[in-house]
């Protein structure tokens, strides 16, 4: 028989685990698991602190919108509190491994319907989706970028692609996040959105392998599909792995349906004709992050120019300009190489 202290130091237990997994998540994740469990931030505060206990359904919809880790963890601290009734694990359901299961589409339109932020709350969680059924291991370390269009030139020709976020399993960085990035022709990324077809490297590193010229760090082997809606694109999505051979047909067919359902955190105004792309080459990483390490230095100093000015502009378009002037700067540096001339034409 269990006695009331007991009870109460079990009851604390997934309470505490709880409390400390939601003080480790960025505000976006905490915004998604609210959207999906469907109650508010007060009633999982409330959970936290002890002050009242989850009905079995938002139990059920706790544990499937954690990943696999956090929920067996969480699962087990609360079947040994006798006043929760947690769901027993449902049977697996056998779904072809370049299929997206049926609760992953459920759980993106729910966030469809109700996400404040569409972009960052469904980007979040699709990526998160994805990195899961991708099946990393402790040997095999993965990213996923979603990269978008960079404003056109004057020219009117957009010659960039933007990292607008980017998630990973450990011990890369594992919470959705923002990386000033841009990719040109000599990328995966860039090239599989020029050519408008999924593109697949086994092994970077290969000397017969074109693209992509410039390697990320730890990236052996890469894939990337264009995103598409109605005839127009809005970038691409670019996956790498730290293993050679990861990415397989069967993982690039799943990675296109991923990409999908990414054209859903998109909004109409993103996706461009594709006449007005024109991808530029661009420096590596290395490189690029010279320029952008001053970033966040250059956005202050033009934010104040332009009060002094009296012309005064919002932070999001000073960014804007700012990335623009970055991204001009690079595009300077680097001639078309041969090796990239080759699979040119």
């Amino acid at each position: 028989m269990l006695t009331e202290d007991y009870m109460t130091t079990e009851k604390a237990a997934w309470r505490r685990y709880l409390d400390d997994l939601f003080r480790r998540l960025s505000p976006a994740e905490k915004q998604r698991l609210y959207a999906e469990v469907g109650v508010s931030r007060t009633t999982i505060q409330r959970w936290r602190n002890g002050e009242n206990t989850a009905e079995p359904s938002h139990v059920h919809r706790l544990l499937n919108a954690l990943p696999e880790p956090e929920r067996h963890q969480l699962r087990l601290l609360m079947q040994e509190d006798p006043t929760l009734q947690v769901p027993e694990t449902p049977p697996p359901i056998e779904v072809a491994s370049d299929h997206i299961p049926l609760h992953v589409y459920e759980d993106v339109l729910h966030l469809a319907r109700h996400a404040p932020d569409q972009f960052w709350l469904l980007g979040g969680t699709i990526v998160f989706h994805a990195l899961t059924q991708l099946e990393a291991t402790e040997q095999a370390e993965l990213e996923i970028v979603i990269a978008g269009c960079m404003p056109p030139g004057d020219d009117g020709k957009i010659r960039s692609l933007r990292a607008l976020g980017v998630r990973g399993t450990a011990p890369r960085r594992t919470d959705f996040h923002t990386k000033e990035m841009l990719f040109g022709i000599e990328s995966l990324a860039g090239y599989a959105a020029m050519q408008r077809h999924s593109m697949l490297v086994p092994d970077t590193q290969d000397p017969g392998t074109a693209l992509p010229l410039h390697s990320l760090e730890h990236e052996r082997s890469c894939a990337a599909v264009p995103l598409m809606w109605g005839g127009k694109i809005a970038g691409a999505l670019l996956a790498t792995s730290n293993l050679l051979h990861f990415f397989t047909e069967e993982k690039l067919r799943l990675l296109e349906r991923y990409a999908d359902l990414m054209c859903l955190a998109f909004s109409h105004q993103d996706f461009v004709d594709v006449s007005y792309l024109d991808l530029a080459t661009l420096p590596d990483w290395q490189i690029q992050q010279t320029y952008f390490r001053l970033f966040r230095q250059r956005v202050n100093e033009e934010y104040k120019r332009s009060v002094q000015h009296g012309s005064l502009q919002e932070l999001a378009h000073v960014e804007v300009t700012v990335r623009q002037k970055i991204e001009g700067e690079l595009l300077q540096l680097t001639p078309l190489p041969s090796r990239l001339e080759t699979i040119e034409g």
